[in-house]
């Protein structure tokens, strides 16, 4: 017998009605209010005191099977929440349990298994009874042990360019399935670059949704250029049976009914909060040892399901010698730690080495070229006691002697000389249009040695491109053109100059030269930087390839000519999980001064016209900012007339053919902008050329940072174990800690308890803290980590 829902007390009636308005949930029907149901007399022995018990809320099917149970008051936590595990589950084994505070909901579903089957966990929605019906669905096809079919026309057959089957991505492929069924929580695969990550992720994910072990899945990349591969390149390959798509801040919503989710880290950190859990079956982590830091694990917290990791380079953190520091602080810098490989073992792993071995990637061999400078920096130091300025040339003197190492040369004093150099060598050890990456030490660097191969290659620099191009822009649509040309064998340019917009994640198969100006420490990076030549590519007759080292960067990381057997390791001091951010090298040489060639605000406009690019000027930002407002406002162009009306409706989201009019009238001669233009003028860098307009229009303003901070604090909150009684604490302060944050200030608990309002509206620091168990100071200092990264990247 069920109670009358309008007897339900003021804690339960907000839940119904949640359930009934957000869930369609039907009261009497599949919602049953404080229904009683005796002991069965199996369960008697164990539940001898109990005649029956009266769960808060009960949801059920159609068909009167109880699927999830909800208690409405945590009076006794510890005690509800074992009512729900045990006799509430034995007796009426519901899949789901929900147990609702004031401030929370917490929900355990019987079904996890591992590591993770232990503890109810925090979120901030309900499911419907389709979504409930779809997990039980997708649950009972795991247990069947039914086979799973793998498509080996994309990942796992035989690839005629090499002539053999890449068997091992097959392997790859039913490992992580199997640990899927299994439960497995947090998986890791370690694969080579030029090993077809890609494709390998492709087939598994058509080989989950096609099986219906899942209905959908995020696929996560940390930059835009990586968003279109992924979507165009590979999940193009399944298309016709499994729709994807790349979400973007303004598409997200129209685009939930998509089975695959591509979306860049940046904007997952701002519209994680707006999506379910639930949401997705599976995440997959690209290039996971970059996508992940202290916010970002947030994000990935949010969601209820498991994660797979994809690297070529794996990295552990351990700490600084004589110091210790929290195990959760290294698991987030940890990519072992954060994918569920403790033990250091991927759930699976074929690396460079083992490619190289068994003939999938190219051997190579590095040369040594040093120059007698360079030799001179690493040993000695460059004596120098004045400069010469970048554009007249003349000397200004110092006023003493000073002293360069290789470490600082090349950041923001540059020796013309040494690139010359450079390009001279390049000249002697290759053939003329053979594809080259040339990896520099800043953006300045690199377009000081594009200059430099230009001078020493090309007769007539009349027309762009030249022989030499610098890549050292993300969202740029030069830069990415330039990127597009360079992919082509037979087609300037033939040498790029980069810092690292090229080190991961660039498929140029045809490159037959990985080139090295300038040193890094990270292990991981060079692993990354020379895995940009490892693809074999037999249509070029390219087998092997080699890496040119004008500064000693091989010998310092001990190549093997597979790699690097050096560890790659990163020490931590403690609270150093935050990254940090680099200041500006204050070197003094005597060569070559420049000041940085992409200014903060300038904003550089481009003509491009088939094989042709014509740079047109560079204008300040605000310039840029009147120009696309001014443009938009005016225009009459049909197309932007119409998306300008639409504009109007509350929260229309584009299509992708309207989406590409907008940029294609972007990118026209009264504007010459582009969306990375756009982002960098409204220091806006997740944002979409849809979200401009809008707030260009006056429709929908771009959110301030102390905004963002705002809505991802929330979601923090309630995403970690945190008590009613914290959460409020919590929630008092936010105004105060996101309005420092957001000006950039630094804040502590001193800040927030030396005020006297704020003293006042908060309470005593040590009543605080004795809510936080002694630990107030440590959860601040954790806000910190979590949302100052963001501001200060």
């Amino acid at each position: 017998m069920s109670k009358k829902i309008n007897e339900a007390t003021s804690t339960d009636l907000p839940i119904i009605q949640r359930l009934v308005n957000e869930y369609g949930w039907k009261v009497g029907d599949t919602l049953l209010y404080q229904p009683i149901y005796d002991i069965s007399e199996n369960l008697k022995k164990d539940y001898g005191n109990l005649k029956n018990i009266r769960p808060d809320i009960v949801l059920q099917d159609l068909n009167g099977e109880v699927i999830a149970v909800i208690e409405n008051n945590l009076d006794k936590e510890n005690k509800d929440l074992l009512k729900l595990r045990t006799v509430v589950t034995h007796l009426l084994k519901p899949r789901f349990l929900y147990a609702c505070s004031a401030e929370r909901i917490l929900f355990y579903d019987n079904a996890w298994k591992g590591l993770d089957a232990g503890e109810f966990k925090q979120i901030t929605n309900f499911m419907s009874l389709e979504e409930m019906k779809l997990k039980i669905e997708q649950q009972k096809k795991i247990a069947s042990n039914k086979e799973i079919t793998i498509d080996t026309t994309i990942a796992g057959g035989f690839d005629p360019s090499i002539g053999k089957e890449r068997y091992y991505q097959l392997q790859c492929i039913r490992t992580i399935i199997e640990n899927y069924k299994a439960g497995k929580q947090k998986m890791l695969i370690h694969m080579a670059t030029g090993l077809g990550k890609t494709r390998t992720a492709v087939a598994l994910v058509k080989a989950l949704l096609g099986s219906g072990l899942c209905k959908r899945i995020l696929f996560v990349v940390d930059r835009r250029m990586l968003a279109k591969q992924s979507v165009d390149d590979g999940f193009a390959l399944i298309s016709r049976e499994h729709t994807s798509s790349w979400i973007t801040t303004s598409n997200f919503r129209a685009r939930k009914h998509a089975s695959i989710h591509v979306v860049v880290i940046d904007t997952l950190e701002l519209i994680h909060s707006d999506l379910p859990s639930n949401f997705y079956d599976l995440i997959i982590v690209d290039e996971c040892h970059r996508s992940i830091n202290v916010n970002r694990k947030l994000i990935f917290d949010h969601f209820l399901c498991p994660r797979v990791g994809l690297t070529a380079t794996p990295r552990i953190a351990t700490p600084k010698e004589g110091t210790e520091v929290d195990e959760e602080d290294l698991a987030i810098i940890d990519t072992y730690k954060l994918f569920g490989c403790e033990t250091g073992e991927p759930d699976f792993q074929f690396d460079m080495d083992r490619g190289i071995s068994k003939g999938f990637l190219a051997p190579y061999k590095p040369i040594e070229l040093l120059s007698s400078l360079i030799q001179e920096a690493e040993e000695d130091g460059i004596s120098f006691d004045h400069v010469l300025e970048p554009k007249e040339k003349y000397i200004i003197a110092l006023g003493a002697e000073k002293k360069l190492k290789l470490e600082q040369l090349n950041r923001k004093f540059i020796s013309e000389e040494n690139c010359l150099r450079i390009a001279e060598e390049l000249k002697k050890n290759t053939q003329y249009g053979e594809k080259v990456i040339l990896f520099g030490v800043s953006q300045a660097h690199c377009i000081e040695l594009a200059k430099a191969v230009n001078k020493v290659f090309e007769k007539d620099l009349s027309e762009k491109p030249y022989y030499a191009e610098a890549v050292i822009s993300e969202n740029n649509e030069l830069n990415e053109t330039l990127k597009a040309w360079f992919k082509k064998p037979y087609q300037k340019p033939y040498v790029v100059t980069s810092v690292d917009i090229l080190s991961t994640g660039v498929d140029i198969p045809c490159v037959r030269y990985i080139a090295f100006a300038g040193l890094t420490k990270s292990v991981g990076k060079y692993i990354q930087m020379v895995g940009r030549g490892t693809r074999l590519d037999p249509k070029t007759g390219k087998f092997s390839f080699t890496v040119l080292d004008f500064v000693g960067l091989c010998r310092r990381m001990e190549d093997n000519g597979k790699g690097t057997l050096k560890e790659n390791k990163k020490v931590v001091k403690p609270g150093d999980q935050k990254p940090k951010v680099p200041g500006t090298p204050q070197p003094k040489g005597d060569y070559f001064l420049i000041d940085n060639p992409d200014p903060a605000h300038l904003i550089q406009r481009v003509e491009i016209h088939g094989d042709s690019i014509i740079v047109k000027d560079n204008i300040p930002i605000e310039e840029a900012k009147r120009i696309f407002e001014e443009e938009l406002k005016k225009t009459q162009e049909p197309v932007m007339a119409d998306l300008k009306t639409k504009a109007e409706q509350a929260d229309y989201q584009p299509t992708d053919e309207e989406m590409a009019k907008l940029l294609d009238w972007l990118s026209k001669p009264n504007t010459f902008l582009d969306e990375g233009h756009l982002q960098k003028m409204y220091d806006f860098p997740e944002g979409s050329a849809w979200d401009f307009l809008l707030h260009a229009l006056g429709k929908k303003k771009i959110p301030t940072p102390k905004e963002r901070i705002e809505k991802n604090y929330l979601s923090y909150i309630h995403t970690y174990d945190f008590t009613d009684e914290q959460i409020v604490v919590l929630k008092k302060i936010k105004d105060i800690f996101a309005s420092n944050l957001a000006s950039k200030r630094s804040i502590d608990e001193k800040d927030i308890f030396g005020n006297p309002i704020y003293e006042r509206l908060i309470g005593s620091y040590d009543d605080i803290n004795k809510k936080f168990d002694g630990k107030f100071n440590l959860v601040i200092n954790d806000l910190k980590q979590t949302f100052g990264n963001r501001l200060n990247a």
